[in-house]
């Protein structure tokens, strides 16, 4: 897909957009956390903790890891290896996209009319959007927080800042994109205005949308 290609995709196909909301939001949930880690660093015990061995679930993390990386993997050949007409956008930004704020917007205000069905979705959405929302926070606090030799010493990864480091961002990457594959279950359809103006599922990549 050309530049110019890719850049009319985006302005004119919902799906492959960032929503500026949902940007906007994980920024500052980055930022709080942050700011939450460098105020727990701030107020840290002079009294460094003593280490107690078989706490920091280095091996766990090697074996998870490894796994994530091996889904990653095969998630991008199975992708490289389907046609281009049949390829959906890119599972990874999907939690990002405009087409998923919309679905979620539609599911919360019970968009599908009233039912039980729907209002079960719209509950069990609302923890596993929390999970979403505090995996930024999270991963903000370890920058500043995770300075504390308190913080890591006992921590997975520990005791180093950068192996607790690691260990904390590989779990809430893990556990972001869980979550975000069981909502993509559950959330209702995209708005109609959210969705591509040729009213597919998905668009060809290499196909120039002034076509359609």
């Amino acid at each position: 897909m050309s530049v110019l290609t890719n850049l009319r995709v985006q302005r004119e196909y919902p799906r492959y957009r960032v929503s500026a909301a949902t940007a906007t939001v994980f920024a500052a949930l980055l930022a709080a956390g942050i700011a939450e880690g460098a105020v727990q660093y701030a107020h840290r015990s002079p009294r460094i903790e003593q280490r107690v061995a078989g706490t920091n679930a280095i091996t766990v993390h090697v074996v998870l890891a490894a796994v994530a990386a091996a889904v990653i993997i095969g998630i991008q050949v199975q992708r490289s290896r389907q046609p281009t007409s049949q390829r959906r956008p890119s599972p990874w930004a999907a939690p990002f996209s405009v087409a998923g704020m919309s679905r979620l917007r539609q599911t919360i205000r019970l968009a599908g009319a009233l039912s039980l069905p729907n209002l079960a979705r719209a509950v069990a959405a609302v923890p596993l959007v929390l999970v979403l929302l505090y995996a930024p926070f999270r991963m903000g606090m370890q920058i500043i927080g995770g300075l504390d030799p308190n913080q890591t010493v006992n921590a997975w990864g520990g005791p180093t800042y950068l192996g607790a480091m690691l260990a904390h961002y590989l779990d809430c990457f893990i556990g972001f994109y869980a979550v975000a594959f069981l909502l993509s279950r559950l959330l209702l359809p995209a708005a109609d205005a959210d969705r591509p103006a040729n009213g597919r599922s998905e668009l060809t990549p290499d196909r120039n949308p002034s076509t359609s």
